[in-house]
């Protein structure tokens, strides 16, 4: 509920916000402690406060997972904090079981079937879906999380969005790997400006200095940068915070300073800069970028990757995407555009294999005049007459929010051109929808 209405309740009732950086300094504490139990700990950039970690290896240690699981709770209970611990087999049923086991219990899954059958009895209102979501499900009668699993997941973007996709992605058998963080601390620096400055060339120029100090501190631990943080400290007016990824790991300072100019043109910031604070998130180097010299390939997808890193520090991190496919009934909800953050060679297609047809889809179908029954060479205007119709080839879905019955059409006209139209059923009307290269 509301603030408000639960002040109705209990006047007595008192609430603030939870700063961030006492949110920071909670989990870098834990992610410490967990770290005397296993050296690969990931903790959850989505909610604070939940944590994965690999107890491979440590068996011989404890004598047995039981063990180490029940060390592993007692050491937090110890150190004030209150923790369900659930080892298992998959990340998010092991989360699953983890939100309703309640606080000072330590449960050991005995087998990956077992964990599935009691993640599926785990109801949806403890996993911390959205409240429009849930009530969606719950209108259906989808109250459990295998409920949830049993729909059909090709369906759930176009009814119930990208929460409840996501949430079927995560919550099914596709593997995930761990992205443990590392135990060492980033580099840090400031640089300081009196008086403050509001000049981004001015900025640069110090920062230059600053960043070829931090590098060598990085090449020290053998790490290349995979991550910057500015903390742009402003004139009375608060600060703000900048996140910088470069296209891959790198140690070079210039190709870095230009990602942070075109983040600073694209920005406009109330008040001068008077601090900035600098952190470098490392991650191991390899050799190429550590030797002084490397061979050039003749496409440098180096080069590419970082036109498209600067792409997405000019233009935010959703400038550049790429068409994926996706399984669904109607062709405009069979592709979704996702960020792209690495550049690749693309297929090269057998010499004995026909080039495929590349189909230009538009955004949203246009509207054909009616076919006429007299003259229908006249029907598509400055497009030229119809010379054959290959189809009809029937497509229909989205029956819960509007009946949808398409048929299909490849119509090849005089002029070359290929077009891909359909004839809608129950509006009784022709749309133009694309056009075959």
């Amino acid at each position: 509920m509301t603030f408000a209405a639960a002040r109705s309740l209990s006047t007595e009732l008192r609430a603030a916000v939870v700063e961030a950086h006492k949110i920071d300094e909670a989990v870098a504490k834990l992610h410490l402690a967990l770290c005397n139990f296993t050296p690969r700990v990931e903790p959850s950039t989505q909610e604070p406060g939940v944590f994965w970690v690999d107890p491979c290896g440590m068996v011989p240690l404890y004598g047995s997972i039981d063990q180490w699981g029940s060390a592993l709770a007692e050491a937090l209970r110890a150190a004030g904090w209150v923790a369900s611990v659930v080892v298992g087999f998959h990340r998010y049923r092991t989360y699953a079981l983890a939100r309703t086991a309640g606080p000072r219990r330590m449960q050991v899954q005995p087998s990956a079937h077992i964990e599935s059958r009691r993640a599926a009895k785990v109801p949806l209102s403890a996993l911390g879906i959205s409240p429009k979501l849930r009530d969606h499900l719950m209108v259906l009668g989808i109250r459990t999380l295998g409920a949830f699993l049993r729909l059909p997941a090709a369906e759930l973007p176009t009814r119930f969005g990208s929460e409840a996709t996501k949430l079927h992605a995560l919550a099914s058998d596709r593997w995930a790997p761990m992205q443990p963080r590392p135990l060492e601390d980033p580099v840090e620096g400031e640089l300081q400006f009196e008086p403050p400055d509001g000049d981004h060339m001015r900025l640069l120029f110090g920062l230059k200095g600053t960043l070829h100090e931090l590098m060598k501190q990085l090449a020290a631990r053998h790490q290349a940068l995979s991550m910057l943080h500015l903390q742009l400290k402003l004139d009375h007016a608060g600060s703000s915070d900048q996140y910088i990824e470069p296209a891959g790991p790198t140690l070079d300072v210039v190709s870095l300073l230009e990602l942070v100019r075109l983040r600073l043109e694209s920005i406009t910031l109330p008040a001068p800069i008077e601090e900035v604070r600098l952190r470098l998130e490392g991650t191991d180097a390899t050799t190429e970028q550590l030797a002084l010299f490397r061979t050039q390939s003749q496409r440098d997808l180096d080069a590419a990757n970082r036109a498209v890193a600067r792409l997405r520090a000019a233009y935010g991190p959703e400038s550049v995407t790429r068409a994926t496919l996706r399984a669904a009934h109607l062709p405009e909800a069979s592709y979704a555009w996702e960020p792209v953050q690495q550049i690749g060679f693309p297929s090269v297609t057998a010499p004995n294999e026909a080039l495929p047809l590349c189909r230009r889809v538009l955004p949203r179908p246009l509207p054909l005049p009616p076919r006429p029954r007299h003259e229908p060479e006249a029907w598509l205007g400055r497009r030229g007459t119809v010379a054959s119709l290959d189809g009809p080839y029937r497509v229909s879905g989205g029956w819960w929010v509007r009946t949808v019955e398409r048929d299909y059409y490849f119509a090849h006209t005089s002029t070359g051109e290929t077009l891909w139209i359909f004839y809608d059923r129950p509006r009784r009307r022709w749309m133009l929808h694309g056009f075959v290269d």
